[in-house]
């Protein structure tokens, strides 16, 4: 009898995880359309997906992938706004979404990236942030997207960051240079950090004008950057 009922509970929940693992795969699949189609998508199509991930929830409520997720629409949203304390509200979502996803998943690089970034977003330059992008460097560093993120996120609280953390920066810049050097150096353009690409040979045919501008007028790097 007993074996029966833990026979029973086990495929109760293992249909319950797999109708969870359904609903991500549903919003997945809108955010493969507007990803492909290289648009971003209307508020509507975040609401709609952003139910997916929560009717995920309703089957697994500890589920890391709808957790990041939602904190990826939540990124999404803030950027999006017009609303100073909406943005804010939606950024302080996504942050408390990542950070429960990562006790979940711990090794996940792109976690870390994100909420190193969410906390950029809300000036919190702290040791949490500072936590994040070591993690995040050190289990992705040869992820794009980490790479890009950590970068963004580095060159923002470089005043901050100690000299471990910085080289740690400017080995990315020069994985980047293989992967994706317009991209990387956009991110560093973006924070006058010519300093970091014009002496790499990969960034010299798609920096040159930069680089040149740079040599004739040096300064102290800028702290502002576009968001990625």
């Amino acid at each position: 009898m007993a074996l029966f009922v833990l026979l029973a509970l086990t495929a109760v929940q293992c249909a319950r995880l797999g109708a969870a693992g359904f609903f991500v795969q549903l919003a997945q699949g809108e955010i493969d359309q507007w990803t492909s189609a290289a648009r971003k998508p209307a508020k509507v199509e975040l609401l709609w997906t952003a139910k997916h991930f929560l009717d995920s929830l309703d089957y697994a409520s500890d589920n890391p992938w709808a957790l990041e997720g939602l904190a990826a629409l939540d990124l999404a949203r803030m950027r999006a706004s017009q609303v100073p304390l909406e943005a804010l509200a939606v950024t302080r979502d996504a942050r408390a979404r990542l950070r429960q996803a990562l006790l979940l998943r711990p090794t996940s690089p792109f976690l870390w990236a994100n909420l190193a970034l969410t906390k950029l977003y809300l000036d919190e330059i702290d040791d949490e942030l500072k936590t994040a992008l070591r993690h995040a460097e050190e289990l992705g560093p040869w992820e794009p997207v980490v790479q890009q993120t950590t970068l963004f996120v580095g060159l923002a609280a470089w005043p901050d960051l100690d000299s471990g953390m910085r080289q740690a920066l400017a080995r990315s810049v020069e994985r980047g240079a293989r992967r994706n050097p317009r991209k990387t150096l956009e991110i560093v353009g973006s924070y006058g950090r010519f300093d970091l690409v014009c002496a790499i040979h990969e960034y010299q045919a798609v920096g040159a004008p930069d680089c040149a501008r740079a040599a004739r007028a040096p300064g102290e790097p800028e702290r502002q950057g576009q968001r990625p």
